[in-house]
């Protein structure tokens, strides 16, 4: 039991040395800010420059932002005027006045604001959320009534460019340290089943020869390298793993190359995302999407200015800058914008295609249809296009064959977009014609793209053994680590390692016979082949002996799996040699801790910071006890490896 609680309290000391509990180390390496939605310091200035009277009217009374029907009505039509999709920061505030209102249990006031939060920012999650949970207060045994939002503010969540990378990111985090703390498990017991041997080695070799003096100080020595190259605690367990090569099995040892891969690329790309999250090419794709998709501010354009001095070929934010200065009726500036996005891009069909609906806004007719047609050229299965080049056509003469065709393909094309846009009735040219912006696919691309870096991928993966160590080495640790491992797999082909018996836990050589094939076991020591194998007779107190150590060892190795499982599901398999059925099992279990850590998320949400949703906690927990207690039902059934018959 001694050792059972010493594996414990190493396992635990680990766990949370890594995790950075136990040193002042960041376990975190982004700003808490990074993800924030709201871009300015105040609402009624972000919402002002859209022409919002409204908003400094109400600054200007000290009134709070509590909008009528008739304003909330107002202000969308403004939304559409700007050719805005989303007023973010207005909607934040409702869905927290619907919050209120909620929990105040005026429910019909609440579904009024959060409905008007959804029409106004069609594209945020969180709208949709709160009109579940209001929808649940009232029936909550119609699943029909608020299961389709929650699945509606889902698929929001992985459009949305902020909310998307935010959870993307989250997953990275949480799965790719769920499964370096399951290869820290993995490492442990990798030292405890055989460490001993390595120590039984020396001391067998331990002779007055100066050349066995050396050899066995040096690998006395081995064992300390770690700590005197300052490894983190990764790299040291892995050293150890690779130290203990020759007498780890030859089913365990192909774990031991996925631990030096996953130790190689997962903190690599961990820090990578990180690193490139709090830089500025990061900030300026946030920018893209907000000047682009939410209501923008004049922080956002002058930000995108700077990037643009900075880098003057960058066809992407040349075209986000002609679409403000094209918002904000500045014709000419965003025709320059546009013409320099061309000039740099010239398959840029969105681009064309934006620059037309500049000339048609100054009745260029002629130069409109023109830039419709080439962006038709680049891109023929876009109605949007289409649609732009009938409302030109439509400007020569009302009535005509080539009128009628480009109508008739542009809804044959995209039906839904071309009836919604045939229905308004407005003579703002925002409205009459499609303006082009960067989808969230063709940011996540970009985002993608600088994130790998015009070297591709495979230059990442090949620089990722490059990277040093966070220790004292100033030389290339993984390919050391590599060189040490083929050296180490070449130097057990030629010599015999001890291995440890599964059936009494002594140290001994391989033994193959086909007789221990029913065992799923290659080797046994010799003593315990003849006394449960072959069933030979051997002298009563050698199979006595041999009896007692052998069930002595069972019930401790068993004892040590299956209290350990108590505390991490899928110790039990991985102390028997099922690794890879116990990494999996590590893995989940890691997952939900995780989960319970950062219960807000890796970076949370400060924006729409909301307390705990009982429902999330319900979900979690019950997912988190129902595979507990599987597991360790699992675990209780489970008998010693081997019956010993003394």
């Amino acid at each position: 039991m001694k050792k059972t609680l010493f594996i414990f309290f190493v396992i635990v000391f680990s766990l949370l040395y890594y995790l950075g509990f136990l040193t002042k180390k960041e376990t975190l390496p982004l700003s808490k800010e990074f993800f924030s939605a709201e871009s300015s310091s105040s609402m009624d200035q972000v919402l002002d420059l859209k022409g919002g009277g409204l908003f400094k009217a109400k600054s200007a009374e000290g009134k709070p932002f509590l909008f009528t029907q008739k304003e909330l009505d107002q202000i969308y039509q403004l939304k559409l005027d700007k050719g805005i999709r989303n007023f973010s920061n207005l909607s934040i505030t409702l869905v927290r006045e619907a919050k209120k209102a909620r929990e105040a249990g005026d429910l019909d006031k609440a579904i009024e604001r959060v409905t008007y939060a959804n029409k106004i920012s069609p594209d945020l999650p969180q709208p949709y959320f709160e009109l579940a949970r209001t929808r649940f207060r009232q029936k909550p045994f119609s699943i029909n009534e608020y299961l389709p939002d929650v699945f509606k503010g889902y698929k929001a969540q992985l459009g949305h460019f902020p909310s998307s990378l935010h959870f993307f990111y989250q997953v990275l985090y949480i799965f790719s340290n769920a499964i370096l703390m399951a290869f820290i498990l993995f490492g442990i017991v990798t030292l405890f089943k055989y460490f001993s041997l390595y120590f039984y080695d020396i001391r067998k070799n331990l002779t007055q020869e100066v050349s066995n003096l050396l050899l066995n100080g040096l690998k006395i020595f081995a064992l300390f390298i770690p700590l005197f190259l300052r490894l983190d605690i990764l790299w040291s367990f892995l050293f150890w793993s690779v130290l203990m090569w020759g007498y780890v099995p030859k089913r365990e040892r192909q774990f031991v190359v996925v631990f030096l891969i996953i130790l190689v690329y997962f903190p690599f790309f961990l820090r990578l995302t990180s690193s490139f999250l709090n830089g500025g090419a990061s900030n300026v794709i946030l920018e893209m999407n907000e000047a682009n998709h939410e209501n923008w501010d004049k922080g956002t354009e002058e930000r995108l200015r700077a990037w643009s001095l900075l880098h003057p070929n960058d066809p992407e934010v040349l075209f986000t800058l002609g679409l403000i200065e094209k918002r904000q009726g500045r014709y000419s500036q965003a025709e320059d914008f546009y013409r320099k996005a061309i000039q740099h891009d010239p398959n840029f069909s969105e681009t064309y295609s934006n620059l037309g609906n500049v000339y048609l806004s100054q009745k260029q007719i002629p130069q409109a249809i023109a830039s419709y047609q080439q962006a038709i050229e680049l891109n023929p299965n876009k109605g949007a296009y289409y649609y732009n080049l009938y409302r030109a056509y439509s400007q020569e003469t009302f009535l005509s064959a080539k009128t009628d065709r480009a109508f008739q393909k542009a809804r044959q094309l995209n039906p839904g977009l071309i009836d919604y846009y045939s229905s308004i009735d407005s003579p703002n040219m925002n409205r009459l014609v499609i303006d082009e912006v960067l989808t969230s696919q063709m940011i996540w691309e970009r985002f993608l793209n600088q994130l790998i870096g015009r070297e591709g991928l495979l230059f990442r993966l090949f620089k990722a053994w490059f990277e040093r160590v966070p220790s004292a080495l100033p030389f290339l640790a993984p390919i050391l680590f590599l060189a040490f491992l083929i050296g180490m797999s070449r130097y057990t082909r030629t010599k015999r390692f001890l291995t440890r018996c599964p059936m009494c836990g002594s140290a001994t050589h391989r033994f193959y016979s086909s007789a221990l094939e029913t065992l799923d076991q290659e080797f046994v020591c010799f003593n315990c082949f003849r006394l449960f194998v072959q069933k030979e007779k051997l002298h009563p107190k050698i199979a006595e002996k041999k009896s007692l150590q052998a069930d002595q060892f069972q019930k401790q190795n068993h004892l040590t799996g299956k209290f350990l499982s108590y505390f991490f599901i899928g110790f039990n398999e991985l102390w028997k040699g099922s690794s890879l059925k116990g990494l999996l099992l590590l893995f989940v279990f890691f997952i939900f801790i995780l989960r319970l850590i950062f219960w807000e998320g890796v970076l949370p949400d400060f924006v729409f910071h909301t307390s705990p949703s009982w429902w999330g906690v319900f979900f979690w927990g019950g997912l988190f006890i129902l595979f507990y207690i599987l597991s360790i039902r699992w675990v209780r059934r489970q008998k010693p490896e081997f019956e010993v018959q003394k």
